[in-house]
Order: C-alpha cells, then structure tokens, then sequence
C-alpha cells in the first residue's frame, strides 16, 4: 500500500461519508486494520484502525484508543453523529456517517490510501471522471460496468464502429464482447493485467488499452482507452494504473453518496437466486466462467421476533461483506426474507475448503453480534443451478434449526440426515406411509408399558449388535433378544424379511 497522510485520505473520501476528524491527522498510513470487541485485530505502528461496533466514549473504545496510541497507530475510524473534541483525541479519530455500511467503508478507505492524484473537489458526474480519465491518458475512454453496461464516456475523437455502438445501445455489443473473449482480454482484464489490443484485432474495435478498476477483489469497471496517437509502454502503464485508482474511488464515493453500496453486485445475485437469467452478469462481477465450480452459504438468524430477525439480516449482509473484504475472499452477497446468502467460486476441492473456513470463520466471530445458524452447500458446476441450490440451503437451514444444530452445517456431512428430512415431507403429506409395524408397536407400548420401540430404535443404530444394545439400554442381553423377538410378534413384521425391516426402520427413523 503506498504511503499517505491521513489528511490525504481524508480528502480524496470526502464530506459525504467522513463526516468529520479530530486529533491529529498528519500522520502516515500503510495499512487498514479491521476490528471488532468480540475479536479485536492489535493495533499497529502506521496502520488506520477500522472499528465496527464501538462507540466514542465507552470504556471499550477508551481502551482501543490506548492501544492505538501505545502501538503508534495513525488512525482509528468509528461511526457516530457526533466528532469528539480535539483534546480529547491523543490519535486521529474519523468519524463515518453511522448511514454508511462498513462494506463499503473498508474499500473506500483501502482506495483512497493507494489512489493517486485524486481529489474531492474535481468534477463529480461520472461523465466528468471519464473526461477527467481521458485527459490523464490522452485519448477517449469508455467506462463499462462488470455486466458490460455503460457508465460513462468521454468526449474526443477518434471513434470506431464499437465505440459507437456501445453509446448508442448504453452496453458492449455482443460480437465485440464474444471476439474480447476469444483473444484472451477478458481473463486478462479479471487476473488485473493492462491489455493492449491492435487495430481490428477484434471486428469494429480499433486500437484499445484496457484496464479494471477495483476495490478489493471487487471489479467496479473496465476503462477502455483509444490512444490518440503513438504511447509508450511505460506512459500506458502510468495513465491506466491511475485512472483505474481514480475511477475506483469516485465510483465508490458515488455509491456512499447514493446509499446503495455493492447494489450492482446484489442486484444481480438477489435476482439469480430468484431464478432469474442473471448468471452471465454474476460471473462477470466475481471474474469467473459460467461452470467455473460455485458453492453457497446461508446464513440465517436464530430470533424468532419478525422484526428482530429482519435487523439481523440487515447487520449480517453489512457483516460479511466487510468480513469477505477484509480477508480478501472474491464472493457475491445479498438478502433474502430471512436469510443471507453468501456465493464463493470453488472450482476445485481445496477452493471448497477454503470457502468453508471462511463461512466458519463468520458463523464464529458474527455469533455475539448477529445469533444465526449457517450452512455451506455441496459444490455445483454452473451458475445456473444457484436458485435450486439456494433451495437446498434453505431446506438445510431449516433441518438445523429442527435439529438444534448450533455448528456451521455443512452439506457434504448432512445428505443423509437431509434425504430423511425430504422422505419425512413426502410421509406426512401421505400419512398411510406411516401406518404399520411401528405404529402398533408405540400404541402397544403406551398400552401395556412396554419398551419395544426404544429397543428397536437402539437395535437398528446398533446394527443388529445385542450387546451393545445391552449396554446402550442397561438390560442383560436376554432381555434385548426377548423384546425383539416379541416385538416382531406384536407389530407382525420380520427383520428376516429385508423388505419389512427396512420399512421398519424407516417408520422409526420418520416418526422419532
């Protein structure tokens, strides 16, 4: 990260999301820290400390403030109304408008830190960033979004048959975007390269450097730049790198300013859970392919109050957007009803695991704040099957809380437990699936006082094994033996017959 004043960053973020400093603030900056009081990161030398859930005043704060005093810290960032008074900040305390998610703070934030030349009084509109880009290079710039919608573009000449097309029709025409494809650009564009195409090199396109603006792992836009004349490698490499800093940070302050931080990205997510045709839109955001390999979360909360349950979706979606950006994890977040559901690439198995420490990592740390039961769904190939996935999530969400599971539920352990669920959907739909040997022996058990179903339950999860019945139960062995061997008698079913005995241990597994 380069290093700049915190007047700096203070400067290039702007009014609209710090609403105002004190202390001292010429300090330098190298890093960004996130803490928390559940799980506080340490402060140190150099760093600005990002602080979620502490308030100026209390004896946590106090206590945080020290710290970062005592380790050299440069900054500490809280949210609040109010801006403490100059001597009463021993280190620089920024004060972030408590409207503004702390998804989109960290980003902005990291941004402001490494953004070159970049300055709040400069012209707001996104039309006026894109001049402001154009000039840095020398040359028309066009700003697409990570859907290939436009955002902008600037004035100057030349203009080419693509150029044209995508002002007219405010997105990348297809074939251009299929022949981007093809030489390699797109890949280029999402591993974060410069890429130069030659006049022609796609149809319509003439002569392009292309570059992504991001926040994090995020891709916010691609600038695409038509030289105006001949440019060198390293004039290339200066203009975009700092146009890509610049548009990263009006983009995100133009987001702050709206209140709509990520929208883009949940938009399009919310919707592909819904079932709707987004999918293209959602891998180009993440920066992957199609069938790249997906796993998903859900996070749902445990409180049962309407109200309280919705506040909670709010806080967790805040949550774990930050938590994925602190640790620099590429995924896709948005708010269901009553759950949140979290998307991860996971082409391979070790991409899986990786995505399950993760969610871990969140169900521990968010647990204080934000009581919920979480759930990692098996891997699937294509984006298109994410609204059955999210289907399957919501079912498992659902058996934990039945089962008052408390630890993260991850899919691959529970299909069994899972398909039992569904068979016990199917049989109380159609009751006569219940009826049977079970059923006449649990109401001569409440008759006669009899044991024989908690003796034939403990014999199947035995696997037939009489003495460890026995010693499941308390009972001599002979017992065991005289109560299966009665119980079939009773119930009129034989565990010699493989049919019956699966019906009967089905019947006891459904109806226990």
């Amino acid at each position: 990260m380069a290093r700049c004043t915190v007047a700096e960053i203070v400067d290039r973020v702007g009014p609209t999301v710090i609403g105002g400093t004190a202390g001292p603030s010429d300090a330098v900056v190298d890093d960004i820290l996130v803490t928390d009081p559940a799980f506080p990161v340490p402060p140190r030398a150099d760093a600005m400390i990002v602080a979620p859930g502490f308030e100026w005043g209390t004896p946590a704060c106090q206590d945080l403030v020290a710290a970062a005093v005592d380790a050299g810290a440069a900054a500490v960032v809280l949210k609040g109304r109010s801006v403490p008074a100059a001597d009463q900040a021993p280190v620089s305390v920024l004060v972030i408008d408590p409207d503004v998610d702390w998804s989109l703070v960290v980003p902005l934030l990291r941004t402001a830190a490494t953004a070159v030349g970049a300055s709040p009084d400069g012209e707001e509109s996104l039309f006026g960033l894109a001049d402001a880009i154009a000039s840095m290079c020398g040359g028309p710039v066009v700003l697409l979004d990570p859907g290939w919608g436009l955002i902008a573009y600037s004035g100057g000449q030349p203009h080419d048959e693509v150029r044209s097309q995508t002002i007219l029709a405010r997105r990348a025409p297809a074939e251009a975007l299929e022949g981007l494809r093809r030489t390699g650009a797109v890949e280029a564009l999402r591993r974060g390269e410069i890429v130069r195409l030659a006049d022609e090199e796609v149809t319509g396109l003439g002569q392009r450097y292309a570059v992504a603006a991001r926040a994090g792992t995020e891709v916010l836009a691609t600038i695409w730049w038509q030289p105006d004349g001949v440019v060198s490698d390293a004039e290339v490499r200066r203009g975009l790198r700092q146009g890509a800093d610049l548009a990263a940070l009006t983009l995100l302050r133009h987001s702050a300013g709206d209140r709509l931080a990520g929208a883009s990205g949940s938009a399009a997510f919310r919707a592909l859970l819904s079932g709707a045709r987004t999918e293209r839109l959602v891998a180009d955001q993440l920066g992957v392919d199609l069938e790249q390999g997906f796993v998903l979360a859900g996070l749902r909360p445990t409180a049962t109050e309407e109200n309280e349950r919705a506040g909670t979706v709010r806080r967790l979606v805040s949550m774990v957007r930050t938590h994925c950006d602190a640790y620099r994890v590429s995924s896709q977040v948005a708010a269901g009803p009553d759950a949140v559901y979290v998307l991860f690439e996971a082409p391979d198995v070790d991409q899986r695991r990786r995505a399950v420490q993760v969610v871990t990592d969140m169900h521990t740390r968010l647990q204080k704040s934000a009581p919920h039961r979480a759930m990692v769904s098996s891997s699937y190939q294509s984006l298109t099957e994410t609204a059955a996935m999210r289907q399957t999530v919501d079912e498992l969400l659902v058996l934990s809380e039945r089962r008052g599971w408390t630890a993260l539920t991850d899919g691959d352990d529970v299909e069994a437990s899972w398909r039992l669920e569904q068979f016990r959907e199917v049989a109380l739909a159609h009751p006569s699936l219940l009826s049977g040997p079970i059923v006449r022996l649990g109401e001569h058990d409440r008759a006669e006082g009899t044991e024989f179903v908690t003796t034939l339950r403990a014999y199947f999860e035995s696997v037939g094994d009489m003495r460890a019945v026995a010693a499941q139960l308390g009972v001599h062995v002979n017992t065991v033996r005289y109560r299966i061997n009665k119980a079939q008698d009773v119930a009129r079913f034989s565990l010699d017959s493989a049919d019956e005995r699966l019906l009967a241990e089905l019947q006891i597994r459904l109806l226990s």
